[in-house]
């Protein structure tokens, strides 16, 4: 039995808010992968990193919400010190 996951994966097209975008399906394990995140995967590679799905309507959402990016920006200085002051209302 192998610890390793060898991927193979297929490229597909996706329907993002009525236009199309390219994605990857693993044969093996039947997850998709943002092409995004891993483009690694287009070219039949193993990505270090990436975003996987176990549908494709997961993957849409994640898709869509690339345009926020909200898990590259920083956490705002305001709501780290408005759970500050509660944390220590909590504790008197």
């Amino acid at each position: 039995m192998s610890s390793r996951w060898i991927p193979r994966w297929q490229t597909i097209k996706i329907n993002v808010n009525q236009r199309e975008e390219i994605a990857c399906y693993d044969q093996q394990t039947r997850m998709y992968a943002c092409a995004k995140c891993s483009p690694e995967c287009l070219k039949g590679g193993i990505p270090d990193r990436g975003s996987y799905f176990f549908n494709e309507k997961d993957l849409v959402d994640h898709i869509l919400a690339h345009k926020y990016a909200l898990w590259e920006k920083k956490r705002p200085k305001q709501m780290e010190i408005e759970e500050e002051e509660e944390n220590e209302d909590e504790e008197d």
